[in-house]
């Protein structure tokens, strides 16, 4: 019989399953309003993983003991792949790594839109959202809605589209639009507080 270390384990404290992924205009604080104003979706998908890299420096002269450590650099890594192909969406997430060509409207009721890329120079920053809900029972048989957000201030895509293509008779063909988005930090706001906000709670 195995010996468990920790006697019980504290349902609202665990993070599961996956999350929604929004967008807006840098400058949003993780409030109310402002999750309503990052409120463009980004679609349907998979949240691979979402990382703080550090990168420490840390400088010891020859004849001393101890180094004097600190943060060189530090940026916010959400990685992902989306299932659905937003125009729209991904225009406005990108922040001019792509641009809209001209809309045709066609023989039937759908318009074709152009996504163009090439040739851009500059990129404009989001503050990207990820937000997951989950509902588990807690004290009295009552349902409980366990919230986490995880807000990145300022991040652009790394890469411009990456699409992996299936076969015709795959068992599961939907193309596949992977990405990664940076977050850098935001030097109009205050020392701790330029990356990222996490915020987890439940009622």
């Amino acid at each position: 019989m195995a010996s468990y270390q920790n006697t019980s384990v504290t349902n609202s404290k665990l993070m599961l399953g996956n999350y929604k992924i929004t967008f807006g205009t840098v400058g949003c604080a993780l409030m109310t309003s402002a999750i309503t104003a990052l409120s463009t979706n980004l679609g349907a998908g998979m949240i691979s993983s979402f990382n703080h890299n550090v990168t420490r420096y840390d400088v010891q002269a020859g004849n001393a003991p101890d180094p004097i450590e600190g943060v060189a650099q530090e940026t916010f890594t959400i990685s992902g792949e989306l299932i659905e192909y937003d125009h729209d969406a991904l225009l406005a997430a990108m922040g001019g790594m792509v641009a809209s060509g001209a809309t045709a409207s066609g023989s039937t009721t759908a318009d074709f839109k152009t996504l163009t890329g090439g040739g851009a120079t500059t990129l404009t920053p989001k503050a990207f959202l990820l937000t997951n809900s989950r509902q588990f029972v807690g004290s009295g048989a009552t349902n409980i809605t366990a919230l986490t957000y995880i807000l990145v201030h300022k991040a652009t895509f790394t890469q411009g589209l990456s699409v992996t293509a299936k076969g015709d008779g795959d068992s599961d063909p939907i193309n596949v639009i992977a990405f990664e988005i940076e977050g850098v930090t935001d030097g109009t706001r205050t020392v701790g507080d330029q990356l990222f906000q996490i915020q987890k709670w439940r009622y």
